[in-house]
């Protein structure tokens, strides 16, 4: 009787594959499927970014519930060195081909680049890359802070990326810095991007008066600046960053070739971009990376210190921002509303609208995301120079 139950057992365990694992790591999983759960539901409900959440949420819970004994997780494997798994797990190909030589961030970028506008970082530069510098606070305090909690260098660099909030780039960089966080780096960094919604706005709130909020911008000061010179300068700065700074070139000429695009007046091209390229790369990075985020994968301890880490950088970047919003506010003598401080934290284009949202909130006249646009996207550029400055320094 016992030995018809421990064969029954044994062949239950080979259909449903999870009960063939470890009663912990059984209890792990259940609990990060209801975690994906949660975040598929706070996608859904738009409380967190639907376009990341719910195909991260829906990876989760089905690859923790999926376990193939012989196999393991039957979507894809961590490791993309056998060519083999090519043929046994159906995402493989996106991961190998896309995922581990950075490729998924360049083609975000691409679409990014096809949506943004330049106007105000051309009309204004010094003041867009001032504020921009502000609110890299995080990228650059929490490098010291992730060595003195026991991350090699080259880890530690990789995590405080996060405080640039932008996630391709903390993408593209965590795959050359740190391999062996690299899942765990970015569903925190891609959580707490959705996040800012919340987080960024109160911040804003508590660091920058209101009556300050109120300050007025008129679109109609800004200079009218054509196509042909926006594709100029497009041109000019996508050079000169790539022969300076040449780690961060891929992303540097995917954002600006987008931006081209665009101001070429490529209608097939921005609509390809836009449409087909930035709703593909972002499904298939927020499914593949949900299918990798496995109990087997985030046991190692060391993510704890990567949550805490993440949402440190990010909370002094927004801080910085809003003390370098605060200081162009004086110095301008009161002209530059100081919530383009916090638009410089570079998550295009969701911090240059909560500023805007903000702004709105306190002066109805004040349709501020034109000029928010010009340090949101110094803000891409300042992040992108400071991963090359990483990636020169501690990249194996």
């Amino acid at each position: 009787m016992i030995l018809l139950l421990a064969n029954l057992v044994e062949s239950l365990s080979k259909v449903v594959g999870v009960l063939s694992l470890s009663p912990v790591e059984v209890v792990l999983r259940v609990v990060l499927a209801l975690i994906g759960a949660t975040l598929l539901y706070l996608g859904y409900k738009n409380v967190l970014e639907p376009l990341i959440m719910v195909p991260l949420g829906i990876g989760m819970v089905v690859a923790n519930l999926s376990f193939v004994v012989g196999v393991g997780n039957p979507h894809v494997n961590v490791d993309p060195s056998s060519f083999q798994y090519n043929l046994i797990y159906w995402l493989q190909p996106f991961y190998s081909l896309m995922f581990s030589n950075g490729l998924i961030a360049c083609l975000v970028f691409f679409g990014i680049g096809s949506i943004t506008d330049i106007t105000f970082l051309m009309a204004r530069p010094f003041t867009s890359f001032i504020l921009a510098a502000f609110a890299e606070l995080g990228t650059v305090l929490t490098l010291p802070l992730a060595v003195a909690a026991g991350f090699e260098p080259r880890h530690a660099a990789a995590i405080a990326l996060i405080g640039g909030a932008d996630g391709p780039i903390v993408l593209y960089s965590s795959l050359k810095l740190a391999k062996e966080y690299f899942i765990a780096i970015n569903v925190v960094g891609y959580l707490y991007l959705s996040l800012l919604y919340i987080f960024q706005k109160k911040l804003d709130e508590l660091t920058i008066p209101r009556r300050l909020m109120a300050t007025y911008m008129d679109p109609r000061e800004l200079p009218k600046i054509s196509p042909k010179e926006k594709l100029l300068f497009s041109v000019v700065v996508s050079a000169l960053l790539s022969l300076l700074f040449p780690h961060a070139s891929p992303l540097i000429l995917s954002f600006f070739a987008g931006v081209i695009v665009k101001e070429a007046a490529i209608s097939r091209y921005v609509k390809m971009l836009d449409e087909v390229v930035l709703s593909v790369s972002t499904f298939l990075l927020a499914l593949v990376l949900g299918t990798l985020t496995t109990a087997d994968v985030l046991v190692n301890p060391a993510v704890g210190l990567i949550l805490l880490l993440g949402i440190t950088a990010l909370f002094l970047s927004s801080i910085g921002g809003s003390i370098g919003g605060l200081i162009v506010y004086y110095l301008s003598k009161g002209r530059i509303n100081p919530l383009l401080g916090p638009a410089a934290v570079s998550c295009v284009p969701t911090t240059a609208k909560i500023s805007h949202k903000l702004a709105m909130e306190v002066n109805p006249k004040n349709y501020l995301i034109t000029f928010a646009m010009g340090p949101n996207v110094a803000g891409v550029i300042t992040t992108a120079i400071i991963a090359s400055v990483y990636l020169a320094l501690f990249a194996p």
